[in-house]
């Protein structure tokens, strides 16, 4: 069954429309007529994804789409249109405002129409629309249309038949040569950027002003059904903004906003920027698996939110398989540095990537050119990877194929290079090439500790907590019956020998010390101190980097002036069995109010004092004698760190 043609006559100053069966044509620049005929086809809902295969999403939120203004969301929020994933339900789940829904939904009787102004991630040119009714059935818009506007009216309109026909945009103009110009870049991500010389409304009465271009006309929708409406031509004037209208109420679950991303280039055809970007034009034509995520969010500017906007492939069993995906760039260029970016993938990255180009002429990709061997690659990071110069200055490349080995998934691929050779060199400044580190890139594997309240018998492996006892029946009035001491609080340790009465030694179940101070040694004396730390931490995740111990003292913290805000943290961990270093599988840490002290038992791993909220100052005590290693031993986790890929030499998180 062929998909019915519509052609509806439309008016910018009516909402009416009349239907008139198989009389094609194109959509005309309203500007340039105000009256014009928009032909549209009704897509079945099995033939969606064949009939926009070679289109992009241009407004889902994923490509930078945004809602910046509505007349009403009462019931559920417009931005929700453009969500990415497919709409859920959640059935008997209600808000103070009414029922759930995963989608727009506007009051009732309101006025002729609502709308919302949803901004392009990309402007572009449009090739057709779907609209999903999904869980909405006695609350569904009945009918909907879609209008246009360009934010700059310096605006290219395609001439070319045949690019009109494949829903092609003109090229990009750079110029300030009259007030209506606009200046446009893409950054080395593949993002738009546009300094446009027209306002662009910022309030609701503005934008109710604003001229618009028909689009899509009036269309009927059914309840709970996805539609598909193909435009018989695409248009031939790029949009930056559109207008989504309900008539005259209700909701609706999905927009999809079909068509060619407006292709902007630099000028300096020299200049490296990313063929492989969205913004530059490039697309996905073929691939091997989608299963848990698309391969065209490969081309998507930044490193994205989690595994949902990023290209996976489903576990293989087969030896030898691989999966790929064929990508067709913005335009042919000489490709200088790869970029496959693995964020958020942890457990799931391919072994492995190779990448090839073909040229314009290789239709039929029967003579690859090598841009990246297989290279491994690692979880959530970036990599870098230089192509040589011979393979830069040879036949440019209009394609790539990007393999995986032998599945998983990848978060971007870019390609980066110039249209011309010899390409530029990069800017010193540029962001072309530099790692741009997620906030838990060197993290995510490394074993995390929540720190707790710390109590007394929590901390009793590693020494005493010194405070005020709730209840102590040992403690007695002094000072005239003006005061009550608590004694005993914490047990202040120096074990080396020679300054151990047999009690001690006794009591440490080691008889065999010489109690003699050594000729070369000073005597270990209590070194009363004052510790001002003054730069708390101002993240709620803790580096461990080392841990230090003082093998033959106790030493003891009690902040000075603690009037209970701010605090510290204690970080603590057991010996290892094999060579008596910390034990990170032991690590604890506690969180301690600044009207409490601590008092490490000697021999104790623990981390250097850790401050929050504020400057602390302790008075601490601590037996010395001045050989260093005997004061105090250090153990920095270099190993440790480089076992799990932290680069930065952390081998653990703690969490406050």
């Amino acid at each position: 069954m062929s998909p019915a043609t519509t052609t509806i006559i439309s008016d910018t100053s009516s909402t009416t429309s009349s239907t008139v069966t198989a009389v094609k044509a194109t959509v005309a620049d309203a500007v340039a007529a105000p009256a014009s005929a928009i032909t549209y086809q009704t897509i079945e809902v099995a033939d969606l994804a064949a009939t926009f295969a070679d289109y992009v999403d241009l407004a889902v939120k994923t490509r930078g789409g945004k809602v910046l203004t509505t007349s009403d969301e009462w019931f559920a929020e417009s931005h929700n249109l453009l969500t990415a994933a497919t709409p859920i339900s959640r059935k008997g789940h209600f808000t103070p405002k009414g029922a759930w829904f995963d989608g727009w939904e506007t009051r009732r009787h309101g006025p002729e129409f609502d709308w919302c102004v949803i901004q392009l991630g990309y402007p572009g040119t449009v090739a057709g629309f779907e609209v999903d009714t999904a869980f909405f059935t006695g609350n569904h818009s009945p009918f909907v249309s879609v209008e246009g506007f360009v934010a700059s009216p310096s605006a290219m309109v395609v001439t070319d038949p045949e690019d009109a026909k494949n829903g092609t945009s003109g090229v990009a103009v750079n110029s300030a040569a009259s007030d209506q110009s606009s200046t446009v870049a893409v950054t080395a991500s593949g993002a738009f950027v546009a300094s446009l010389a027209t306002v662009v409304p910022d309030t609701a009465e503005g934008w109710e002003q604003v001229q618009w271009t028909p689009i899509l006309p009036k269309v009927a929708l059914k309840p709970d059904s996805r539609h598909g409406f193909k435009l018989e031509v695409p248009t031939t004037q790029f949009f930056t903004h559109i207008r989504f209208r309900m008539f005259p109420d209700g909701g609706v679950a999905r927009l999809r906003v079909y068509g060619k991303v407006h292709q902007v280039l630099p000028e300096d055809k020299a200049g490296v920027f990313d063929l492989a970007s969205v913004g530059a034009g490039a697309r996905v034509e073929a691939f091997s698996d989608a299963h848990f995520g698309h391969p065209s969010n490969l081309l998507l500017p930044g490193r994205g939110h989690d595994m949902s906007d990023g290209w996976e492939t489903k576990r293989s069993r087969a030896p030898g398989h691989v999966d790929w995906s064929f990508i067709k760039l913005g335009v042919a260029g000489h490709p200088t540095l790869i970029e496959i970016d693995t964020a958020h993938y942890m457990g799931n990255p391919p072994k492995s990537v190779t990448l090839l180009g073909y040229t314009a002429e290789d239709t039929l990709q029967e003579t690859p050119i090598t841009l990246l061997g297989e290279a491994p690659v690692k979880p959530h990071r970036q990599h870098f990877f230089e192509i040589p110069s011979e393979v830069s200055s040879g036949p440019a490349v209009a394609s790539i194929k990007v393999v995986m080995i032998p599945d998983g998934g990848i978060k971007r691929v870019r390609v980066f290079g110039s249209q011309s050779w010899p390409a530029n060199e990069i800017p010193a400044n540029s962001l072309i090439g530099q790692r741009h580190p997620l906030p838990d890139e060197d993290t995510w594997n490394l074993l995390t500790i929540e720190a707790e309240p710390i109590t007394k018998e929590a901390f009793a492996p590693w020494g005493q907590v010194i405070e005020v006892p709730t209840y102590d029946p040992n403690s007695i009035k002094v000072n005239q019956g003006t005061a009550q001491k608590f004694s005993h609080i914490g047990h202040f340790s120096n074990l080396r020998s020679y300054a151990l009465n047999d009690e001690v030694i006794s009591a440490n179940g080691n008889r065999s010390f010489d109690k003699t101070c050594p000729s070369d040694h000073k005597p270990a004396t209590a070194n009363i101190a004052i510790f001002q730390c003054y730069k708390p931490v101002e993240t709620k995740d803790i580096g461990v980097r080392l841990l230090e111990r003082h093998a033959y003292s106790s030493q003891m913290f009690v902040p000075m002036g603690g009037d209970g805000n701010g605090g510290f943290v204690v970080v603590v961990a057991k010996d290892r069995t094999s060579d008596g270093n910390p034990d990170l599988s032991t690590l604890k840490a506690f969180t301690v109010a600044n009207s409490q002290g601590i008092n490490y038992k000697p021999n104790v791993w623990h981390h250097p004092m850790i401050v929050t909220g504020r400057p602390v100052t302790f008075l601490t005590i601590t037996h010395e004698s001045g050989v260093g290693r005997d004061d105090c031993e250090e153990y920095w986790f270099k190993k440790e760190a480089a076992a799990v890929g932290n680069q930065d030499g952390v081998a653990a998180v703690v969490r406050i």
